[in-house]
């Protein structure tokens, strides 16, 4: 089903080299620290938005980091994972881990990405700027080598298809570690049906597919959700995150309000036609701002 969508996952492994603090939950600062710099490498009207600039069609950070806007609305190519949370407080020596998938073309673009990762004197984090220094990067699914102490691997950064099991299953449990905004009619979905599930994973898919492929999704969308209508909630649990993050088109000091939720949900029915659909959202999440790691989650069967 998703065979043309090209998906290729680094991850990345940091050293403070000073103490300070940073926000609980990283993905927002992670997407700064590194979209500041990949807009510094090829920007050449720092001063001007993306969607006013005239040469975004043709400009790397537009086309693979940050979309003014296309075909496919303003959905951004990769998705980040932080591996690190909760922890504010950092000395030196700290590890910090996140993974970050890129998406269609933009798999293709990996050697972009891991300029911006090394740059030692870029690597100024939240807003204390605290000094981290790149340790490692890899590929966690083939566990190969893709930069270590300035030497580089790209031979090493090959995109796979994007290619997810089909199988057969009666429950699942999805646990969403990062917070989730699924919203429905503008509104904060509390709790999450699976159709309202698999209706934001199909348009996010589709979405995904026609701005960076060059293959349009063509499904019975109707015929799918009132299938998804016959599977059942057994059990759920959720909590409310109240999640702030700064925001470059805000007023300085201001934040914007990010509210969420984290936890599990059992669903039990016909969930063989779904599987590959919930596998291939395992791996680009969920929702809204996913791009910063949000509506990421983890999938357990029944068989």
């Amino acid at each position: 089903m998703f065979e043309h969508m090209q998906t290729f996952t680094m991850r990345a492994v940091f050293e403070a080299r000073g103490e300070g603090r940073l926000p609980p939950y990283l993905g927002s600062t992670i997407r700064g620290v590194i979209g500041h710099r990949l807009r510094e490498f090829v920007c050449r009207f720092p001063d001007l938005k993306c969607h006013l600039c005239s040469l975004s069609a043709d400009c790397s950070y537009a086309l693979h980091f940050c979309s003014p806007g296309n075909e496919g609305g303003a959905v951004n190519p990769y998705v980040i994972r932080p591996l690190t949370r909760d922890k504010e407080q950092w000395r030196a020596g700290d590890r910090l881990m996140f993974d970050i998938t890129l998406i269609g073309r933009t798999a293709d673009q990996a050697a972009f990405y891991i300029d911006a990762l090394q740059d030692d004197a870029a690597q100024r984090w939240g807003a204390g700027r605290m000094p981290f220094r790149l340790q490692q990067i890899i590929d966690p699914i083939k566990g190969t080598l893709i930069w270590n102490e300035g030497k580089v691997w790209l031979r090493n950064c090959r995109p796979e298809p994007l290619i997810p099991e089909n199988r057969h299953a009666r429950a699942v449990v999805l646990r969403f570690d990062n917070p989730l905004r699924l919203l429905v009619n503008r509104e904060l979905r509390q709790s999450v049906s699976f159709v309202d599930l698999i209706r934001s994973l199909s348009r996010r898919l589709a979405l995904l597919s026609q701005a960076y492929t060059d293959y349009k999704l063509q499904w019975d969308e109707q015929a799918m959700l009132e299938a998804a209508a016959g599977i059942r909630t057994a059990a759920q649990h959720w909590l409310r995150v109240d999640f702030q993050r700064y925001s470059m088109n805000r007023p300085a000091g201001s934040k914007l309000e990010l509210p969420g939720i984290e936890g599990w949900v059992r669903y039990e029915g016909d969930l063989t036609p779904f599987t590959a659909l919930l596998a291939a959202g395992e791996k680009l999440h969920v929702g809204k701002n996913a791009t910063i790691g949000f509506g990421s989650y983890s999938v357990s069967y029944d068989q």
